[in-house]
């Protein structure tokens, strides 16, 4: 990702009005939503040029007579429309919210799939003083993404991911998910595990990966015969999870070990394999990752990994305060430890 000097220079409303053959007072006019004063016509024209030319109101080119805007934006690129219902990314809003409030600050939050990621209203529209930034998708579609935000000249924070060279204005909070793997699997190898079964979703996050990874680092350097399956679901839905552990039972016997990607899928997994009849943990040992509140009213309690989600969301306020204050990140990368929490499905 290059610098500034890189980017092409921002087109600005005069461009617009210019390009649409208008006034920029039209072009402010369609930008405020005061359409009793533009045809119809004439606001479809304005709304070409602002999409050809990549137009985005900025909070530091506004007249002196607008306050100073104290707003961050929350983009999460999700393919799920309930993309607030999952428990780690309420957990890192709330942390991230709670800060902002603290310092007078408000926090605008959007959900997309990648694909409408480009023409979403909080790219084009929002007046915001930063990003911060949660995202789904293969590493190429998050690539993507994250130039998409960092080629808006603002500073941006984002969750979970691992970036080789970011740029000069972004900032990378996330915790250590591929030790967290390694925990798992550590635990799994010392009670002579060899057959483990990860199931995971079919929705590409981060995180995940990295937990998929630390498994396979753990087993890797036990040099033993202990071998790793992974298990796609459609979904993290209970629904879609047991769907899937019952088709691959149908045509295996049960592995020694289920590791779930997060808690709600070693859960729905562990009760298919109890309605079955299949003893959780004599006959499989069942590892969840997060460790939420949640994850205690299961019976056996769950064996899991905790994750540090809310003090994420902190990390990433505290970092965003600082560099609006200062003009630059203190530190371009901060990792969160993780622990294991043994319960009783191990």
């Amino acid at each position: 990702m290059g610098g500034s000097s890189e980017r092409r220079a921002r087109a600005t409303i005069k461009d617009v009005a210019r390009a649409a053959e208008v006034s920029p007072m039209t072009v402010s006019n369609v930008l405020n939503g005061r359409l009793q004063f533009v045809s119809q016509a004439t606001k479809k024209r304005v709304e070409r040029e602002i999409e050809r030319l990549g137009y985005r109101r900025q909070a530091n080119a506004r007249n002196l007579r607008v306050a100073e805007q104290r707003s961050i934006g929350m983009v999460i690129v999700d393919e799920s429309p309930a993309f607030l219902a999952d428990f780690f990314t309420c957990q890192v809003v709330a942390g991230l919210a709670n800060v902002l409030n603290g310092a007078d600050y408000t926090l605008t939050i959007q959900g997309m799939p990648e694909a409408a990621l480009a023409h979403s209203m909080i790219m084009r529209n929002f007046e915001v003083a930063g990003f911060c930034a949660m995202i789904s998708g293969n590493p190429a579609e998050r690539r993507n993404a994250i130039r998409q935000l960092s080629e808006l000249d603002q500073p941006v924070v984002v969750f979970q991911e691992e970036i080789a060279a970011p740029g000069p204005d972004i900032c990378t909070v996330r915790q250590d998910d591929r030790g967290g793997g390694r925990l798992v699997a550590d635990h799994l190898l010392a009670r002579r595990v060899e057959d483990l079964l990860m199931i995971v979703p079919r929705q590409h996050w981060p995180a995940i990966e990295n937990r998929v990874a630390g498994v396979r680092d753990s087993l890797a350097a036990s040099g033993g015969a202990a071998r790793l399956t992974l298990l796609e679901s459609a979904s993290e839905s209970f629904a879609d999870v047991q769907s899937a552990v019952a088709r691959h039972l149908s045509g295996h016997a049960p592995p020694g070990a289920v590791i779930g990607a997060n808690d709600p899928i070693a859960t729905a997994a562990m009760l298919l394999l109890l309605d079955r009849g299949v003893s959780v943990p004599a006959d499989v040992r069942v590892i969840g990752f997060n460790g939420f509140e949640a994850h205690r009213y299961s019976r056996p309690r769950l064996t899991t990994v905790v994750s540090a989600a809310y003090q994420l969301g902190e990390r990433a306020g505290h970092a965003m305060l600082a560099r609006l204050k200062d003009g630059a990140f203190a530190r371009q990368d901060h990792v969160l430890p993780v622990h294991f929490d043994a319960g009783e499905t191990t």
